[in-house]
């Protein structure tokens, strides 16, 4: 539930950077004049709200992108234990290219997917996965920014690309595919005017145990650990730590301005493009985003309905996460009180933010009085 508050607070975030999309009316809205439903789920002890509006944003809303990364993260787990049971085995490659401070990043995307599908229907890269036993891939875009490191190099978008195959290979097999595949992305790179990639950076091809590794901690969401969610490393800032970032310091206008550049550039892109005949071979179902966003927790109770004037209440004091909390910490009969407490918000009345803290702290259980 402390994840599910701090996403709250990064969608109100980014509400306020892209206050006319999708994500600004995210879990704001009633769907269809319906009642705004708390439940609560007897699995996972969390609570969650139903007949709001969603945007099923995997980009640009915390919210909705930690249910369906979760979801996407399951697809994953069962195709790669299945084909492990066929006796198949996976491989992580990564690729990257030169990027610079003064990038535009919806042009760095194009010229990097001009890139890559030159390179996937190249004569000697097809060489290169045949003798791997090749079946199939599982694509995705990852993103960070340097703003903070030493040499800000600006955007830096790059490929994971996790291969089902059937030929393990030796190191040294895999190191003759790196090389080879190297030579071909080099190629392209600069056809796409990207420039040189370096061979210590521009491609990677880690071996079955670390891909597993990779994938089973995608889209959790104590980790955060799927590309644009997750908390960057070496100075580099994912998508949503430049969200955190403005949440920390609201006048960290350099922040939302690169958010609101990365939510614009990835509008309408997938989060993993599955290779044609995949999800079949597997009996992966196709569901769409929207689809998981709004998938329903068979095992959740109801727990009570809110009147459209006590969630306008819950809406002017920004609660929405907090109530959650409570419900799933303190029960139906302390969401109660909360909502007494905040009813002065429909009147105008302004509440001091510090009694909404210590509210939360009692109505959870946190402190006792």
């Amino acid at each position: 539930m402390e994840s599910r508050l701090q996403r709250f607070e990064l969608q109100s975030i980014a509400r306020s950077i892209l206050p006319t999309s999708r994500t600004a009316k995210c879990l704001r809205i009633r769907a269809y004049d319906s009642d705004v439903q708390v439940w609560k789920s007897k699995a996972h002890g969390t609570a969650s709200y139903k007949g709001l509006q969603t945007c099923s944003s995997v980009w640009a809303c915390p919210v909705c992108s930690a249910k369906i990364a979760e979801r996407r993260r399951v697809e994953l787990i069962d195709a790669m234990e299945m084909h492990k049971a066929q006796g198949g085995t996976v491989s992580l490659l990564t690729l990257t290219t030169p990027h610079q401070r003064g990038d535009v990043l919806v042009e760095l995307l194009a010229q990097q997917g001009k890139a890559l599908q030159s390179f996937l229907r190249d004569r000697k890269v097809r060489a290169v996965f045949a003798e791997m036993g090749y079946l199939g891939q599982v694509r995705a875009l990852e993103v960070t920014h340097g703003r903070k490191s030493a040499k800000n190099n600006g955007w830096h978008p790059h490929f994971h690309i996790l291969q089902f195959h059937q030929v393990k290979g030796s190191e040294a097999d895999r190191k003759d595919w790196t090389a080879r595949l190297y030579l071909r992305w080099v190629a392209y790179c600069e056809k796409a005017g990207l420039g040189t990639p370096s061979y210590a950076h521009g491609i990677k091809l880690d071996d079955g145990m670390k891909a597993a590794q990779y994938v089973t901690k995608w889209g959790l969401e104590d980790e955060m650990t799927k590309g644009h969610t997750k908390k960057g490393k070496a100075g580099g800032e994912s998508p949503f730590d430049l969200l955190r970032a403005v949440l920390a310091d609201r006048t960290d206008r350099q922040a939302a301005a690169l958010f609101k550049e990365f939510a614009q550039g990835f509008k309408g892109k997938q989060q993993l493009s599955w290779s044609r005949g995949l999800k079949a071979r597997f009996m992966v179902d196709e569901k769409t985003d929207e689809e998981l966003s709004q998938e329903k927790d068979d095992r959740a109770t109801l727990l009570g309905l809110l009147t459209v004037d006590q969630w306008r209440d819950v809406l002017k004091v920004d609660g929405r996460g907090v109530l959650l909390d409570i419900a799933a910490k303190g029960g139906w009969h302390n969401v109660q009180r909360y909502l007494w407490l905040i009813e002065g918000a429909r009147e105008g009345v302004t509440i001091d933010p510090e009694i909404l803290i210590e509210a939360r702290q009692l109505l959870t259980g946190v402190c006792h009085g």
